[in-house]
């Protein structure tokens, strides 16, 4: 089971994305577009310094802790799916936070 802890940690945060979409009812048409072009973007830089300091050896993942699937040979697929599910739950925590205090929105 260990090797599935990573995993877990990234489930766990998936689902409180969901949870959140779910409970504030979020409405979020152009949120797809947007998120995937700027993840896309967060995917490029991050995984080419990941690729890099694992490459030198500065950085690197517990074996046991990841269920060994891999990305261009030396990434885990967990840090691939972390920064995909990381940044959608931030966002969707900006916009339940947006939609709960009514920022942005024209005093009237």
């Amino acid at each position: 089971m260990a090797h599935l802890h990573y995993l877990l940690v990234l489930g766990f945060i998936g689902a409180c994305a969901i949870f959140i979409s779910l409970f504030f009812r979020l409405q979020m048409p152009h949120f797809w577009r947007l998120f995937l072009l700027t993840d896309f973007s967060i995917l490029i830089i991050y995984l080419t310094w990941d690729y890099w300091a694992i490459s030198r050896r500065n950085w690197y993942f517990d074996t046991k802790q990841i269920v060994g699937s891999y990305v261009f040979e030396k990434m885990p697929i967990e840090e691939v799916l972390f920064f995909v599910i990381v940044p959608m739950t931030t966002i969707m925590t900006y916009l339940a936070l947006k939609k709960l205090t009514g920022w942005g929105r024209e005093a009237r």
